[in-house]
């Protein structure tokens, strides 16, 4: 199992409508020469543009750190310093309060100041002509996708549940540092930049997932559908994408086979 043929298994088993991509947290500046650039941003983006470029497109990306577009993402990467006067200022529109405000941005998952050097973003393919596992994996899914693909993560690492990191704002940027800091999956609902800018139209989530475990979650994909007989959860489960949608138990819903 590669990255690659990972990638196939999740877009042909949960019909997903977007590459899931790679996101490679840059801390060695010698480690950027190796990485394979596609395409070059003419101007500066936000996070989520970057991501939208490299889920949609395929481009395959370099974000330094001068051209993030962002003011809430540059902090939680630490590429500049908190400023209460700009950062406190920038959430008073979600929560009003103004000490609240601050606290926010505070109390965000963040990389530390001036250790990430850039943030690689490619799909997941790419990473295994690179050589390096991406940091983490970020896919785009419905809620549906999110909970299989969510069940099989549990079932790979041994996990009964799951606790995910919701901020006003930041769902993108935040939610990534978030499972890469804490070395756990993630789940994120749009927030108002990765909307507009990141495209997480409104039947989306964001989920995350980090890099090293995203090839056991899919290997039990494929070991429940080996001992099931297909990836749907529904029902007794094993059945097709996205398998038979019926009230469990029902005595009215029955079919049987013509021979």
């Amino acid at each position: 199992m590669n990255y690659s043929k990972a990638m196939e298994t999740l877009i042909w088993n949960f019909r997903l409508d977007y590459d899931p991509v790679g996101i490679r947290f840059v801390f060695d500046e010698s480690e950027i020469e190796s990485l394979t650039v596609s395409h070059k941003a003419k101007s500066k983006l936000s996070y989520c543009q970057y991501l939208a470029a490299a889920r949609s497109a395929k481009h395959a990306l370099f974000m330094e750190p001068d051209r993030l577009l962002c003011k809430n993402a540059q902090p939680v990467f630490g590429f500049r310093s908190l400023e209460r006067h700009v950062d406190g200022k920038n959430h008073e529109k979600y929560l009003i309060d103004s000490d609240l405000s601050w606290q926010v941005p505070q109390e965000k998952e963040r990389l530390s100041e001036g250790s990430c050097k850039g943030i690689y973003m490619a799909p997941m393919e790419n990473f295994d002509a690179i050589g390096v596992d991406p940091s983490v994996v970020f896919i785009m899914v419905t809620p549906y996708q999110a909970y299989h693909i969510l069940n099989d993560y549990m079932g790979a690492m041994n996990k009964p549940n799951l606790t995910f990191f919701a901020t006003p704002n930041s769902a993108v940027c935040s939610g990534s540092v978030y499972t890469f800091n804490k070395n756990t999956a993630n789940m994120t609902t749009m927030c108002a930049g990765s909307k507009t800018s990141g495209k997480t139209e409104m039947n989306y989530m964001n989920l995350f997932i980090p890099g090293t475990q995203m090839i056991p979650t899919v290997e039990q994909l494929i070991k429940r559908i080996k001992t099931t007989g297909g990836p749907s959860l529904l029902g007794k489960g094993g059945q097709p994408w996205p398998g038979l949608d019926v009230c469990s138990g029902c005595p009215m819903v029955k079919f049987e086979k013509i021979s």
